[in-house]
């Protein structure tokens, strides 16, 4: 069977990596997006995030004849039709969300298909086989999660299995082909298995850094340096190789996925509900140290994004963390060199001698901050 793919937030996060890959695999992908800004960078070119090797992987794509548009209907010509948008459990988004996929079914040839890869419950799957057009177009619908480290898309494409979320196995075959063309293995679950498996799997992630952070909480309250405890239990300690640093966690998934889990599955034990307190009682303690440890009140932020290495923003726990400092009295200044021009350090720097390592990028490390106070808040 020959497909054109339509990828809807083809220019995000999520949709513009696989539109790539999808087109340098030999498969016609168009790009749908209604951020023309973006739309306009990657027609010319030129990757609007970072991603490990986007620039290359996106000039091969248009090469290959990868379009990007901000007019939905233009998948009136595609068999397959992605949804990468973000979603929450706010309930507006949750709205806008299904506005969007009854314009996109609107918009779609009878008995083509509606792939889902953003975080959805069981009761939005429920909702969208019961829109007007779905049935009457014979749309196929798959539940396709997302499960892809942000920054190394096209690393880990074709090495983590593709899970397919269908309302029956023998539907799901037609998706197999789809992926198979893509070197990506699948497994096949029903809808209710592939919603739980895409939320457990952000809300364990997101249980094993707050655990972590839990005991840096404790340690705090003791007047322990848990990092250098950390530090000395780990080394060649094989039991705890893995275990992370403590440090702000946040980011587009895991906060989202874990009160999603919560809201669509209970929360018996009252478990997930504290890891948000254990997360905010860490920022609480970066603050009483910023307090305990500068003489002043003026202070250099390094580090903005929700991660080292990136320069997204969206849901960043080093901006909740500026904020709080601002509202506790701190007249902060900020520098991330994945946001700031490089020319702008030097002002930085020179407003204080404190300095609160936020989001540890590895350029930090070649910074001469021998004369300074510095805080670490993790290496996250």
């Amino acid at each position: 069977m020959k497909y054109k793919v339509a990828v809807v937030g083809g220019a995000g996060h999520i949709g513009l990596p696989l539109s790539c890959y999808i087109q340098n695999a030999g498969i016609d992908s168009i790009i749908i997006d209604t951020n023309k800004e973006n739309i306009d960078k990657i027609n010319s070119s030129t990757p609007p995030f970072l991603e490990h090797d986007l620039e290359t992987k996106l000039k091969t794509a248009l090469s290959n004849g990868l379009t990007a548009v901000t007019e939905i209907d233009k998948i009136k010509d595609c068999e397959l039709v992605f949804v990468t948008l973000g979603t929450s459990s706010n309930q507006e988004i949750t709205d806008n969300f299904h506005q969007l996929i009854e314009t996109v079914i609107l918009n779609m040839k009878e008995g083509s298909t509606l792939i889902l890869r953003s975080t959805v419950t069981i009761q939005t799957i429920n909702k969208i086989t019961k829109m007007m057009n779905f049935d009457s177009k014979k749309i196929n619908l798959f539940y396709c999660p997302e499960r892809i480290a942000e920054g190394k898309a096209f690393l880990e494409l074709e090495k983590i299995p593709q899970i397919v979320g269908s309302k029956d196995s023998e539907l799901s075959e037609i998706i197999k082909d789809f992926f198979e063309r893509l070197k990506i293995r699948t497994i096949s679950v029903n809808y209710e298995e592939a919603v739980f498996i895409k939320l457990f799997s952000n809300t364990y992630r997101y249980a094993q850094f707050s655990t972590i952070n839990y005991f840096d909480n404790i340690a705090s309250s003791n007047s322990l340096d848990f990092k250098k405890l950390l530090s000395i239990a780990s080394d060649t300690y094989p039991r705890l190789e893995k275990v992370p640093d403590s440090g702000l966690v946040g980011g587009p998934c895991l906060i989202k996925d874990s009160q999603t889990f919560l809201n669509s599955y209970g929360d018996p034990k009252g478990l997930i509900s504290n890891y948000f307190n254990i997360n905010m009682d860490y920022i609480t303690n970066t603050i009483d140290k910023c307090n305990n440890y500068f003489d002043h009140k003026k202070i250099v932020q390094l580090g903005l994004t929700f991660k080292p290495e990136s320069d997204d923003l969206r849901d960043s726990q080093a901006i909740v963390l500026n904020n709080y400092l601002v509202n506790e009295g701190f007249e902060v200044k900020t520098f991330d060199p994945f946001i700031n021009n490089e020319e702008e350090l030097e002002s930085v720097l020179s407003f204080s001698e404190n300095i609160v390592i936020a989001t540890r990028h590895k350029i930090f490390d070649s910074y001469d901050l021998e004369s300074k106070k510095v805080v670490v808040v993790g290496d996250k």
